[in-house]
C-alpha cells in the first residue's frame, strides 16, 4: 500500500491559518439556515461552458440530467451548475452522481460526475448485483489485505501511555479539524469552500436530507481528557502535521475521511492523513466501521490499482452502477438507520484495536 504509507509532512506555520479559515466556516455554515453559494461565473461564460458539459440547474432536473448522459452514449462524465446548494448535492447523491467542483478561470462551479465507471466492494457477501464466478473473495472487501501497522492497534495502557488509536464517526467536533486535515494536504482543491459548507449543512441537519454526510476521525488516544487545553475529549484542531519526525502526540488527528450514504452505499469522498501507515488504517477503519452499522456496499468511485488489489473492488459500469444505487436507496429510512448507529455507537469514540479485531 504504498500511497497511503508514504508520510505527509507539511510546516505547521503554513497549516494553521487555513486550519483557522476552514474552522471559521464551519462554524458558519452551522449556524447558517441557507448555505447555497453561487458561482460568479459570468452567464456568457457559463453559456460556453453549456456547450461541452450538460447544465444541471436545479435539485428538479436531475432525473432528466441522467437521461442526457445516457442518451449520449459517449465517455463524458461531467456536467455544471452554478449553484451549490444541499438540495443540489443531496439530488445529485441520491441518483448515483458524484458531487464535485472544478476551477474555470479561477472560479469553481459544481461539477456533478457521472462515472463512466465506479469501482465497488462488498461489506457483506452476496450483494445483488456483484459478480458470482468461482471466486467467493472477488469484489469482497478483506481487512486482512491492508496490512495496517502493529503500532495502531495496541491496547490503551494507562500505566505506560503508549501510544493507541481510536475512531470517531460522526463527532460534531471533529468536522472542523476533519476538513482542516484534508485542506492542509490537498489544497483548495475540488472539496471547494462552496461544496464544504453545504456538506457541513447537511451533516448537522441530517434529518432534511436522504443523503447522510459522514465524517471519520482516528486519533492517538488520550489517558487524561480534560486535562489538556488544546482539545476536549480528544476533539479540536490538533493534528500531527509537525515538519520534523513523526511525532504524534496524545489527542493528535492522525487520518481523516468524509463520504456519504445513501441507502446502505457507503460513497468514499475524500480523505487525507499526516503519520506514516494512518493511510491504510483509515481503510481498514472505514470498512469496518461501515460493515458494522449494515452497509453492504463501499464505493470508492474512480478506479484505481490499490482499490482493486487491496480492498476487492470491480468495476460497475455506469448503467450497472445507477441500477444499483436505485434499487438500494429504495428503502427511505435506511440511510437514516445507519446514520443514528454511527452517532450512536462511534461518536464518542472506540479503539482502532476493538474495530479491527
Amino acid at each position: 500500500m504504498r500511497h497511503t504509507t508514504q508520510h505527509y509532512r507539511v510546516k505547521s506555520e503554513k497549516v494553521l491559518p487555513e486550519a483557522e479559515r476552514v474552522s471559521n466556516e464551519v462554524s458558519e455554515a452551522i449556524k447558517k439556515k441557507d448555505v447555497s453559494v453561487e458561482s460568479s461565473l459570468s452567464p456568457s461564460m457559463a453559456g460556453a461552458l453549456s456547450m461541452w458539459y450538460p447544465r444541471l440547474r436545479s435539485a428538479d432536473e436531475i432525473d432528466s440530467f441522467v437521461s442526457r448522459f445516457l442518451a449520449s452514449g459517449g465517455e463524458n462524465e461531467m456536467g455544471f451548475s452554478t449553484t451549490f446548494s444541499p438540495q443540489i448535492i443531496d439530488a445529485s447523491c441520491q441518483r448515483g452522481v458524484f458531487p464535485l467542483a472544478f476551477d474555470i478561470g479561477g472560479s469553481f462551479v459544481y461539477g456533478p460526475k457521472l462515472h463512466c465507471q465506479r469501482y465497488l466492494t462488498q461489506l457483506q457477501s452476496h450483494v445483488k448485483g456483484f459478480p458470482t464466478g468461482g471466486d467467493d473473495d472477488e469484489g469482497v472487501f478483506m481487512v486482512k489485505r491492508l496490512q495496517v501497522s502493529k503500532k495502531y492497534t495496541r491496547e490503551r495502557n494507562l500505566s505506560t501511555r503508549a501510544a493507541s488509536y481510536d475512531v470517531f464517526v460522526n463527532r460534531k467536533e471533529d468536522v472542523a479539524p476533519v476538513l482542516s486535515l484534508i485542506h492542509a494536504q490537498h489544497g483548495e482543491n475540488w472539496l471547494c469552500h462552496g461544496l464544504r459548507v453545504c456538506l457541513v449543512h447537511m451533516f448537522v441537519n441530517s434529518e432534511r436530507y436522504r443523503t447522510k454526510i459522514v465524517f471519520t476521525a482516528i486519533r492517538r488516544h488520550r489517558h487524561d481528557v480534560g486535562t489538556d487545553a488544546k482539545t476536549e475529549s480528544s476533539g479540536g484542531s490538533a493534528m500531527c502535521n509537525r515538519a520534523h519526525g513523526d511525532h504524534v502526540e496524545e489527542g493528535d488527528l492522525v487520518a481523516a475521511e468524509v463520504g456519504f450514504v445513501v441507502g446502505d452505499i457507503y460513497t468514499s469522498a475524500t480523505g487525507a492523513y499526516c503519520a506514516s501507515g494512518a493511510g491504510t488504517l483509515q481503510l481498514a477503519v472505514v470498512g469496518e466501521v461501515m460493515r458494522s452499522v449494515g452497509c453492504k456496499v463501499w464505493d470508492l468511485g474512480m478506479g484505481m490499482d490499490y482499490k482493486v488489489k487491496g480492498l476487492g473492488c470491480v468495476p460497475f459500469p455506469r448503467k450497472r452502477w445507477l441500477a444499483l444505487v436505485f434499487e438500494r436507496s429504495q428503502e427511505g429510512a435506511l440511510s437514516g438507520f445507519i446514520d443514528s448507529k454511527l452517532r450512536e455507537e462511534f461518536s464518542r469514540g472506540v479503539s482502532v484495536r476493538q474495530v479491527l479485531k
